[in-house]
């Protein structure tokens, strides 16, 4: 069972996703991009995040992106976001336009995962010690 980090400050979207998740994978929760990075700095690993772009604080969802393509290489990132984001941006995984279908975004979910499994165990490190 795979673990996804969910990333939403709307609570009422984060419990829906994560809500809608669990029944397939374990779903940790944040509703910041510092409490992200709190959980995947612990000892919890993560398979994938899914995180919004505007949320309080002082990291953006795409900030936020950035920092765990630099420091979690390998870590699939998938952004949502009811606006669209600049096309020259690249760090993430994949990108859902809100309202995003649920079908499409669960099938992108296990695609990275089956190549997640396929990745040397290495390389499948997704929090700092």
């Amino acid at each position: 069972m795979a673990r996804i980090l969910v990333v939403e400050d709307d609570v009422m979207l984060r419990y829906a996703l994560a809500h809608w998740l669990r029944e397939k994978h374990e779903v940790v929760e944040a509703a910041t991009a510092e409490e992200a990075l709190a959980i995947l700095k612990s000892i919890v690993s993560v398979d994938i995040v899914v995180t919004d772009v505007q949320m309080p604080g002082s990291m953006s969802g795409l900030e936020l992106t950035n920092h765990l393509r630099a420091a979690f290489p390998p870590l699939p990132v998938i952004v949502v976001s009811g606006n669209p984001i600049p096309r020259d941006y690249t760090s993430a995984t994949a990108f859902f336009r809100k309202p995003y279908d649920s079908d499409r975004l669960s099938a992108r979910i296990e695609a990275l995962l089956i190549t997640a499994q396929a990745q040397p165990a290495a390389e499948k490190k997704t929090h700092q010690q």
